[in-house]
């Protein structure tokens, strides 16, 4: 996450927060100062019972909401420093004229400033990467075709 010429006035280390697929996952803390490195890779898996079609599929990922979250660990709660909201469907298939071709899909996008975030709007550098498979459910068991 960069931010150019911002810096901080609490010094609490930062996260952040995803929230996709009906998941919430969190990268590890950083120190609380720009450009924030988060080198994780964060896995959500989701099944989806009895959808057959891939146009059904499509609409449930338009349905769906993505959140992530800026957040810094200020007593009691952490407060809120940016976010970004964006369809399921959008944030894991972007537009192909937005890609650059690369393998990971590395795309950047702005996050909307909180009330307590001053300076310009955080710009958060990430790839996504999906797997779509088909399975059977067999006596409780999932298998791959």
């Amino acid at each position: 996450i960069t931010c150019p010429g911002v810096q901080l006035k609490d010094k609490q280390e930062l996260y952040l927060s995803v929230f996709v697929l009906g998941q919430y996952n969190k990268t590890e803390c950083v120190p609380a100062v720009f450009p924030l490195f988060f080198q994780e890779k964060l896995v959500f898996e989701k099944a989806f019972v009895n959808v057959v079609d891939p146009g059904d599929l499509v609409k449930l990922l338009e349905f769906d909401t993505t959140v992530l979250e800026l957040i810094q660990l200020i007593p009691p709660v952490g407060k809120v420093l940016a976010t970004y909201e964006e369809n399921t469907r959008d944030f894991l298939f972007p537009d192909p004229k937005l890609t650059h071709g690369r393998r990971g899909l590395e795309r950047e996008i702005l996050m909307k400033r909180s009330p307590y975030f001053t300076g310009i709007a955080p710009k958060l550098r990430f790839s996504t990467t999906s797997l779509i498979s088909d399975s059977l459910l067999s006596l409780g068991r999932s298998h791959i075709q």
